[in-house]
């Protein structure tokens, strides 16, 4: 899944770092983002390897659209420049300083959440949930039976929570 995150409205590549394997039978230098501790390292057929960059889905997404970003800016939009003159404002600065937009507190929100790394791991397994047909809620008021064949116990409901 592609990972983004935004500012003023435009979508930007989240980072990712992943474990790879090199598959294609070739020696390949590590492409991971400049300024990764991993990037251009050499990696010799079936090595694997540390991937630390943008995420790979969102630029395959960008690819495959042909831009850089999503999104457009929220001070260039047309809709929302014609809202803030329906509403009185000057010129949409104006409305943004009105309703709280802050430019610094923006700015410091999209480093924190540009700085996060997806990472990919498995997501943590849940104890199963005991499902009855009809349940409680939608049938006998709490005295539906389950059970009654054979030698099992019958008992109400109630009595599995």
């Amino acid at each position: 899944m592609s990972n983004f995150v935004s500012k003023a409205g435009v979508w930007y590549p989240g980072k990712e770092r992943v474990s790879l394997k090199n598959i294609s039978g070739k020696v390949l230098t590590n492409p991971s983002a400049e300024g990764s501790k991993f990037c251009g390292e050499t990696v010799q057929p079936g090595d694997d390897f540390i991937y630390e960059g943008p995420d790979r889905a969102a630029m395959f997404h960008l690819f495959k659209e042909k831009v850089d970003t999503l999104g457009q800016d929220f001070r260039q939009n047309p809709d929302m420049i014609h809202m803030a003159r329906q509403f009185g404002y000057k010129d949409i600065n104006a409305y943004a300083k009105s309703v709280g937009y802050d430019k610094e507190k923006e700015d410091l929100m999209f480093a924190e959440k540009a700085s996060v790394v997806a990472k990919h791991d498995l997501p943590k397994r849940a104890k199963e949930t005991m499902i009855m047909g009809g349940g409680q809620d939608s049938s006998g008021s709490g005295a539906d039976v389950i059970g009654g064949f054979g030698d099992e116990r019958v008992r109400p409901a109630s009595e599995l929570e």
